[in-house]
């Protein structure tokens, strides 16, 4: 019953955003992450991060559903980007930039950020409000597909974000691992687990000696109901 409710919330999401692209589309209304980065490049104060960060997660409890990681998340990202202290991140799936944001302000001065974004409008977008918080000397985005860019990558990484398309998880951290693109201990940290159901990636990263995981239990972004949950692995490169 549980999966079914899941599954229902999750269908409804889809479909609320397939409207909201249509209407958009064909001009019936304004598409919502427009709307977003105009409240956040004119409401919120030039160089002032948490403003950026407040003004869309009031849009997207107030408003309409933003797939961001989202404000509570949003803290357990950070917490984790704190206690790794990582000198070079990897994100895949930038969307507004919003994530890009909570990482980057807790990195220290010498740290960067590397963000893969496959959607020429959400690329554009994140560039525009990333600048607007000032962060953007050490962030790094990318375009293009993950399976295209991430053999691209020369540099190793010491924490990664997964918050990208739900069936390339489990590919996209095989290719960063083949690519031999983790430093030992580097962090994994993958987003809607639960809501998504992603069986696979959790059976991968639970069963294999090279992941040491642990699993958090979360609302879905902007949801006081609808149960998620993050995956932290901790990469083994020995084993």
């Amino acid at each position: 019953m549980k999966n079914l409710y899941r599954l229902l919330d999750l269908t409804k999401i889809i479909i609320n955003e397939i409207i909201d692209y249509g209407a958009s589309y064909f001009r019936v209304k304004k598409f919502k992450v427009d709307i977003v980065e105009n409240l956040a490049l004119k409401n919120a104060n030039k160089n002032n991060p948490q403003a950026i960060l407040d003004t869309i997660d009031y849009y997207a409890w107030n408003e309409a559903f933003l797939m961001n990681i989202g404000d509570e998340k949003g803290l357990l990202l950070e917490k984790a980007i704190r206690e790794k202290n990582p000198a070079n991140c990897l994100e895949l799936g930038v969307y507004l930039g919003y994530s890009s944001i909570r990482i980057l302000r807790n990195l220290h001065e010498n740290s960067k950020l590397t963000s893969i974004e496959a959607s020429n409008k959400y690329f554009e977008i994140s560039q525009k409000i990333v600048s607007h918080s000032g962060l953007s000397n050490r962030w790094k985005p990318m375009k293009g597909k993950s399976k295209d860019v991430i053999p691209s990558l020369k540099e190793k990484y010491d924490f990664v974000f997964l918050d990208h398309w739900k069936d390339e998880y489990l590919s996209d951290l095989k290719t960063i691992q083949r690519q031999g693109l983790l430093n030992d201990k580097a962090v994994i940290f993958a987003d809607n687990v639960v809501l998504f159901n992603m069986e696979d990636y959790l059976s991968y990263v639970r069963n294999s000696s090279t992941f040491e995981s642990k699993f958090i239990s979360t609302m879905r972004e902007y949801s006081k109901t609808q149960p998620d949950g993050i995956e932290i692995s901790i990469f083994n490169k020995d084993d």
